[in-house]
């Protein structure tokens, strides 16, 4: 039997706007967001303190079952996480680390066990003795204040998750069809109104509706 995956459940859906009170609101919420990346599609993001194993479902029912955590350089120095190492012809627009998981998890595949590395990654009192490596929630070093544009959708993730009120780790993922192929803006929209979620955008010129993150 199949089971499909709903989240929030479909009596729980909403219209939700796309302004930045509102985005900042649903994430205060726990509830997990779209944000739209321009011609590369658009990714799911919540806090990664808010994850839980529901959410990391859905989250992987809906793409490419890629979990990241986008995090400030100095957090993943404090945890140890290192860059992966990968040829000059490869590196794309972001820094990709090693993959971690939590200590105390199974496998580190399912989702209560990388809801709960994500957990960990957020947590305040979270040191580098709590993650082993490799793992499967795979972080991204991002720095403040971009210059690429192709990083400023994971920066404005980590300025939402922090001024909601959460430690400034978000989790991430890139949104796709049934096919696999990623969902462009327009698709993305429709899968937030499908399920009630809101929408942010990672233009540069509003980047700066909060402070430091």
């Amino acid at each position: 039997m199949t089971i499909e995956l709903e989240y929030p459940s479909p009596a729980a859906v909403r219209p939700v706007g796309s302004d930045n009170g509102t985005v900042v609101s649903e994430i205060a919420s726990s509830a997990a967001a779209v944000i739209l990346d321009g011609d590369r599609g658009a990714l799911l993001f919540f806090a990664a303190e808010a994850a839980s194993a529901r959410l990391l479902d859905f989250a992987v029912r809906h793409s490419s079952g890629l979990i990241h955590a986008a995090m400030r350089p100095n957090r993943l120095d404090q945890f140890r996480i290192h860059d992966q190492q990968v040829l000059r012809s490869e590196r794309g627009a972001h820094d990709f680390t090693v993959s971690v998981d939590a200590l105390g998890t199974g496998t580190g595949i399912s989702g209560k066990d990388r809801a709960r590395t994500l957990r960990m990654l957020g947590s305040p009192t979270a040191g580098a003795e709590d993650f082993r490596r490799p793992g499967h929630v795979l972080p991204v070093r991002c720095p403040r204040n971009p210059v690429d544009e192709h990083d400023l959708v994971w920066d404005k993730m980590i300025r939402i998750v922090e001024c909601a009120g959460f430690t400034p780790v978000a989790g991430a993922c890139r949104l796709v069809h049934d096919s696999g192929d990623v969902l462009d803006e327009a698709a993305a929209c429709r899968f937030a109104d499908r399920f009630g979620l809101a929408v942010a955008t990672a233009a540069r010129r509003d980047r700066a509706f909060v402070g430091g993150a």
